[in-house]
């Protein structure tokens, strides 16, 4: 279980899945996990997805400081969202 200064480190951020960049803002993307946009939660990150209508993307897991990344496709989290 992460304890709160991991929590307080972690990103949720938005990957590309064929290139492994990451959203950064309109039409940028990264390679650097560090400088792109966090949006604090899954619920922000999904909703910003479906209001652009972004196709190809996951959510992203990033802890500052580090070089993992864990990532889920966005389509699995929308299911477990609509079925709750």
């Amino acid at each position: 279980m992460l304890g709160f200064d991991e929590w307080a480190n972690m990103r949720t951020l938005l990957r590309k899945a064929s290139s492994g960049l990451f959203f950064q803002g309109p039409d940028h993307w990264t390679n650097n996990p560090d400088a792109g946009l966090n949006f604090k939660s899954i619920d922000r990150a999904l909703e910003f997805v479906r209001t652009y209508k972004l196709e190809g993307v996951e959510v992203a897991f990033a802890f500052r400081n580090s070089s993992a990344v864990t990532t889920a496709p966005v389509e699995k989290l929308e299911l477990k969202y609509t079925e709750a």
